[in-house]
């Protein structure tokens, strides 16, 4: 009797699942094949980690350049309000002068097409302002996240770190629920503060920027012990910043 197909089927799948079995893996190392002939293994060995920390929201608010690029766009942002509001109060005395006429007559209708343009007005200008703003705010953080992240491999590479790790020196209080959806966003629990470049960071940036004669912003933040001011715990190398060679 001859054997049926799925015998033979079943049969071949088993003689190629042998040799899958036997046949050494491709990539992977072999003590035997993968080494030299002085018996060192021809793969780099990785450089043992060493992990940096920064807190981006503590060099954000301490960097003189991102204080007074923040006051500027406050004050156009209030400029372009109080030019919204104008035409805002323009309309509404208009609004008065269409109730002093009835329905029908001519110079109802007349006010009324004032009042329409007047409203599209607004609304032209309020929608082209969120999208000026928008684009203006995302190019600032943009150079300024590039301005610090270059800052901060600078230092990392110079203090001999392999990665550096986002994370907050915020303190959670109940009192500011941004601070504890901040605490709980923390990928990491725990971390020495020896290793953190967030105040080796900001000095390096200001002394740059105060070196080039960098504008400074004319309202000053609220001190850490002002009611208000956000609690950090600033890193033990907050003392002695370094300066990095550029």
């Amino acid at each position: 009797m001859g054997l049926s197909s799925r015998l033979i089927v079943a049969a071949g799948l088993g003689v190629v699942g042998a040799g899958l079995l036997v046949a050494p893996i491709q990539g992977q190392q072999d003590g035997a094949v993968r080494k030299t002939n002085g018996g060192a293994s021809q793969f780099k060995e990785g450089t043992p980690p060493v992990i940096g920390t920064i807190d981006l929201d503590g060099v954000f608010k301490n960097y003189e350049k991102v204080k007074y690029a923040n006051e500027e766009f406050q004050a156009s942002l209030l400029a372009k309000r109080n030019e919204l509001m104008k035409l805002q109060q323009e309309m509404a005395q208009e609004a008065e002068v269409l109730n002093r006429y009835a329905p029908g007559q001519e110079e109802f209708k007349k006010q009324e097409n004032k009042l329409t343009e007047l409203k599209a007005k607004i609304e032209a200008g309020r929608e082209q302002a969120e999208r000026e703003f928008q684009s203006k705010e995302a190019e600032a953080m943009a150079s300024l996240y590039n301005e610090v992240t270059e800052v901060a491999k600078k230092i990392a590479k110079a203090r001999k770190m392999t990665y550096v790790m986002k994370v907050t020196n915020q303190q959670p209080s109940g009192a500011n629920p941004n601070s504890v959806m901040a605490a709980m966003s923390n990928p990491m629990i725990y971390f020495d503060s020896a290793n953190d470049i967030t105040q080796d960071v900001v000095y390096n940036l200001n002394a740059v920027y105060k070196a080039a004669g960098g504008p400074t912003a004319k309202a000053a933040p609220p001190a850490a012990d002002a009611p208000g001011a956000a609690a950090t715990t600033p890193p033990a190398a907050a003392a002695a910043p370094k300066a990095i060679a550029r």
